[in-house]
C-alpha cells in the first residue's frame, strides 16, 4: 500500500508544479490574490503524502515535526526570496501556515485509518 502513496505523493507534486507555473507564467497570483490560498492548501496536502508515505508506522509527533518544518520552510523560503508581495504580509503568512496545516491534517486523518489502521 505504501508504493500507491507514493505514487500518489508524486503525482500529487507534479500536479502542483503544474499548477505553480501557470499560476507563475500568467501573473495569477498578482491578478488573483486568492490564489495563493488553495495552492498552500495543496502544498500542504503534498507535503503531508509524502510524509505520510515515509513513515513506517503511526508516528503523529514526527508527522507534525516534518510538516511543520517543511511549511515553516517554505514561507521562510518566501520571504528571503522577496516573494511576498502584499501589504499585509503577517495574515497572509498566517493564512498560507492555515492552509498548508490544513491540507496535511486532513492527509495525516486519512493516513491514520488507512495506511496506519493496524496501530
Amino acid at each position: 500500500m505504501r508504493i500507491w502513496w507514493l505514487v500518489a505523493a508524486l503525482v500529487l507534486s507534479i500536479l502542483l508544479f503544474t499548477a505553480n507555473y501557470i499560476a507563475m507564467v500568467d501573473y495569477l497570483y498578482w491578478r488573483f490574490v486568492w490564489i495563493d490560498v488553495p495552492i498552500h492548501f495543496f502544498g500542504g496536502i503534498t507535503i503531508g503524502v509524502f510524509v505520510a508515505a515515509f513513515l513506517n508506522a503511526w508516528r503523529p509527533l514526527l508527522f507534525a515535526l516534518l510538516i511543520a518544518a517543511a511549511i515553516i520552510g517554505w514561507e521562510l523560503f518566501e520571504y528571503f526570496f522577496g516573494i511576498p508581495r502584499e501589504a499585509n504580509y503577517v495574515f497572509d503568512t498566517a493564512l498560507d501556515l492555515l492552509m498548508g496545516t490544513l491540507g496535511a491534517v486532513i492527509v495525516y486523518m486519512v493516513a491514520r485509518i488507512s495506511l496506519w489502521r493496524s496501530v
